[in-house]
């Protein structure tokens, strides 16, 4: 499966293609080319890559995507239309599947408030659960997932309109 990011890291834009099969992550950075064999360890993620294993987390949240690997972290914001055209953040959350498998629990429900780290969505793949939470209070603007419904890496499952 092949997947496209435009993302930014701090002022410079950087455009990622991943294609994974299995284990195996090819990823493509402003033609840089990263293979590694990626396994999910909870909330981290094993990465192994010419005998080298380093261990990451990645995150999503309001401004983009945190990603945390050997004690540093860095933001990756999303580029999308709707910013670069007004210059202004969304006003909403978009929580996507962080991994290809079958919804097993929704606890969100349309126009319900949340605290962050609240549950959400529940995910099986390969007998491993992933529990996808609240990153912010706030309040759910839409759900577009069902128990028992299969979803894939990048589906968008909840709409989340942060609230102070």
């Amino acid at each position: 499966m092949s997947r496209r990011l435009d993302l930014r890291h701090g002022s410079a834009p950087l455009a990622l293609t991943s294609h994974r099969k299995g284990r195996r992550l090819e990823v493509d950075a402003g033609g840089r080319r990263f293979e590694a064999d990626v396994t999910r360890e909870g909330r981290w993620f094993r990465v192994e890559s010419d005998g080298r294993v380093t261990r990451c987390a990645v995150a999503r949240g309001p401004r983009g995507i945190w990603v945390s690997c050997e004690g540093r972290s860095y933001l990756l914001e999303e580029e999308r239309p709707e910013s670069a055209a007004g210059g202004a953040r969304p006003s909403t959350d978009e929580l996507r599947a962080p991994m290809t498998g079958r919804v097993i629990q929704v606890a969100a429900a349309p126009g319900a408030s949340v605290r962050e780290g609240d549950l959400l969505v529940t995910i099986e793949a390969m007998k491993m659960e992933f529990k996808l939470v609240a990153p912010e209070t706030g309040v759910i603007a839409e759900v577009r997932c069902e128990a028992g419904a299969r979803v894939e890496l990048g589906d968008l499952l909840v709409v989340l309109e942060p609230r102070p």
